[in-house]
């Protein structure tokens, strides 16, 4: 037999020692641990040639550009190439330089899954938070992709909206989506896509995002008497506030006890000539109408009057500080603004301004929050052309008629079987399915059964970090508001990371209502349903056999998961676990289908 290993395209030599290949499926193991094929450990001989294609990793003095990263192998045995892997340098010795290589899994997801990052920064974005919004019956501008879906937040919305406003949710299947593009990947959910559009995460904090941390008002016009513009607010922090009620716009800057250094930005466009000394007017006022300062702001060769830096009167020690804007020629044509940044972020989002995403998301790594998805719905990762596909157990049973005859490349060790098993994976005799504890909603969990009384009675196999819908009985209860304990304020509670379901459905007068519900995410309903429910089937008797099989090149280089195997010696079709390779022979562990 004949093997060659390419590194960068360049053969490398390589020791009599037949390399051993771990051929690893990821459909039928446990969901939450996706995992690449791999080899064992190769020794490639300290030939003139290995050392220049490695870099010269051992010389002390020199930094091998080959020594902490992974590079592109090829693998080929008697003239047919295998698989296209990945390739890392572990160590050298006197022997020789250690490698090892992956495949079967996509490099860009790869990447996704050993990096640490949280789902937190990929929803770098912003939701206007105000009344026409918060009870557009949920949903803004008619998309699903985030948007204020109604539930019940722990008090009579209705009857308080002065008081209190629902918060946005976000669509798990746009997260997705905007984590595959980040690396470059697709990730095919299949018929699953439907189901997975439909899951939404309630974000039950009001966390501020110092990106987002700064007022805003756009200048719309100018009073005609006074000559001071008129503003529209674009975003909000707390302590600033535009004056309603008078016959001029002006800034309310708040309680600056604990001032320090507040960002100004103006950008005003005025029909003034180039040059003009006094085309705009600030000014600012203190209580009983004193003038602190007033500031003058000259027009560019386009009108434009431009200020940024920090505020230039110090405002400690005030209460209530008022800015007045005034033009002294019209307003011109250019987008005219004003922008205060506070650089102490506060501890929450203002009302009335724009609520940011990402910080208000559950920390998950993103990771994890894909094996959570898969654990809803019983999907298993498989690498595709260009990324990787999520499938059911199902899959694998439909496509029985599609299965590869493998009757003649047993090799018989006996009448049996060369080994032969009762159990498969790491499982009790119930597996529980779980939702962090929560009082008021006892019955979210689920379990699946394994017949096999020599196992642990039961064990939690999965615990998902979202606090269980159905507080108080009300699946549609995300109770993050509360009256404080004289009835007075409303306060915003620690009610745990939620996961729920859009449900739309129609009045009388065929009027579409958007809402969320967590009662079909109740585990219990999980595992009789979706690719769960065939998982069950699989793992509930299972029969797992060894054996040693002639498996030719042609037959490793198109080893498709999803399709099973027939062996004519036990009249069944089994589905492939696993199968370690070296030389002619590869050793096989398959699971029985029924």
């Amino acid at each position: 037999m004949k093997e060659e290993l390419y590194i960068k395209g360049e053969r490398v030599d390589l020791s009599d020692d037949e390399i051993t290949l771990n051929f690893k499926s990821n459909l039928l193991g446990d969901i939450s641990k996706i995992t690449a094929s791999n080899s064992y450990t190769i020794t490639l001989p300290r030939t003139n040639k290995n050392i220049r294609l490695l870099g010269f990793p051992d010389v002390a003095g020199h930094e091998s550009y080959m020594m902490r990263d992974y590079f592109n192998a090829e693998y080929y045995r008697n003239g047919i190439k295998l698989f296209d892997a990945k390739a890392v340098l572990i160590s050298c010795s006197e022997s020789g330089f250690n490698v090892a290589l992956t495949w079967g899994m996509s490099e860009k997801f790869i990447q996704l899954m050993n990096d640490d990052r949280s789902i937190q920064e990929f929803a770098d974005m912003t939701l206007p938070w105000n009344s026409s919004t918060t009870y557009d019956n949920g949903l803004v501008d008619g998309q699903l992709s985030h948007g204020y879906i109604r539930h019940n937040a722990g008090i009579d919305v209705d009857s308080n909206r002065d008081k209190i406003f629902i918060h946005p949710s976000v669509n798990c299947m746009r997260l997705l989506e905007e984590i595959a593009s980040y690396y470059g990947l697709t990730m095919d959910w299949g018929s699953y896509k439907q189901y997975i559009e439909l899951l939404y995460l309630p974000l039950i904090s009001q966390k501020t995002n110092p990106k987002y941390n700064w007022f805003e008002a756009e200048i719309t016009g100018i009073h005609e008497d006074f000559h001071t513009v008129n503003l529209r607010q674009v975003n909000a922090i707390q302590n600033i506030r535009i004056i309603t009620g008078h016959d001029w716009n002006d800034i309310i800057i708040h309680n600056t006890s604990n001032w320090k250094d507040w960002e100004l930005d103006l950008c005003i466009s005025t029909t003034a000539p180039a040059g003009a000394q006094k085309a705009v007017e600030v000014m600012f006022v203190r209580s009983s109408h004193i003038i602190m300062g007033t500031y003058y702001l000259e027009a560019d060769e386009l009108g434009v009057c431009r200020y940024k830096g920090r505020i230039p009167i110090d405002l400690e020690g005030y209460n209530d500080i008022e800015m007045r804007i005034t033009l002294i020629y019209n307003l011109g044509t250019i987008k005219s603004y004003v922008k205060i940044t506070d650089p102490d972020i506060t501890e929450d989002v203002a009302y009335g301004g724009v609520y940011p995403i990402g910080s208000n998301l559950p920390d998950i790594s993103v990771v994890d929050f894909i094996k959570q998805i898969c654990w809803l719905f019983g999907l298993f990762a498989i690498k595709s052309d260009t990324g990787v596909s999520f499938i059911s157990v199902n899959k694998i049973i439909d496509n029985k008629k599609k299965a590869v005859d493998w009757s003649k490349k047993l090799v018989p060790t006996g009448w049996t079987a060369k080994e032969t098993s009762y159990t498969f994976g790491d499982f009790a005799q119930k597996n529980y399915f779980r939702y962090e504890e929560n009082e008021n909603a006892k019955s979210a969990d689920g379990y699946m059964v394994v017949q096999n009384k020599t196992l642990d009675y039961e064990k939690d196999l999965l615990k998902l970090p979202y606090t269980a819908g159905g507080d108080n009985g009300d699946m549609r209860a995300v109770p993050y508001f509360k009256w404080s304990d004289d009835g007075t304020i409303v306060e915003l509670e620690d009610c745990g990371d939620r996961i729920m379901q859009l449900v739309i459905s129609f009045d009388s007068q065929g009027n579409e209502d958007a809402r969320l519900d967590f009662s079909d995410l109740k585990f219990k309903n999980r595992v009789s349903r979706f690719g769960l429910s065939y998982y069950q089937d699989l793992i509930k008797s299972p029969f797992v056999i060894k054996d040693t099989f002639r498996l030719a090149e042609i037959d490793l280089k198109n080893i498709d998961y999803t399709i099973p195997v027939y062996i004519e010696r036990y009249a069944a079709f089994f589905a492939i676990i696993s199968i370690r390779s070296q030389g002619d022979y590869s050793e096989c562990e398959l699971l029985k289908l029924l």
